[in-house]
């Protein structure tokens, strides 16, 4: 009878540090690219991805007032993940040698949203600013001060 080591069932290391919760500002292009390695594109996610970037592509086309999307769901859906990978995939960020974009790609089954995002990467200049908006939610603007405490 042979035994198999937990460790041995999964492709990539699992003893190393996962960070608990999906920073949409994070800076190391080293954990990004590892997020995006291990993303992985649902049926649906892949649905909705294709979506707005096909809506992206088509807004030079047809320029709208429409320069947003709305990212909705439940708790722990998955949408910071989502918004930021598009984000990032369509500002084409260089995480470490390798295009953002590209690397999304190679993540998604459904090659037409690897041509978008190659489309895209190629015709359409893009900076994302993406930000959590709840962050700050204590902050100055709300009646908080800095560290967040309640300022009456």
């Amino acid at each position: 009878m042979t035994t198999t080591a937990i460790r041995e069932l999964f492709s990539g290391r699992i003893d190393r540090k996962i960070e608990e919760v999906i920073k949409v500002d994070q800076g190391d292009a080293e954990i990004v690219r590892q997020e995006i390695d291990e993303y992985i594109l649902t049926e649906s996610i892949e649905l909705n991805m294709l979506k707005v970037l096909d809506g992206y592509r088509q807004s030079v086309n047809q320029p709208s007032e429409a320069i947003a999307i709305w990212v909705a769901g439940f708790f722990g859906a998955g949408k910071s993940s989502f918004a930021k990978y598009v984000g990032l995939a369509i500002s084409n960020r260089d995480l470490a040698g390798d295009s953002a974009g590209d690397l999304l790609g190679q993540r998604a089954k459904n090659l037409q949203i690897k041509a978008l995002l190659k489309a895209i990467n190629e015709q359409i200049p893009t900076e994302a600013i993406i930000f959590d908006v709840s962050a700050d939610r204590n902050g100055p603007a709300s009646g908080g001060d800095r560290q967040g405490r309640r300022i009456e």
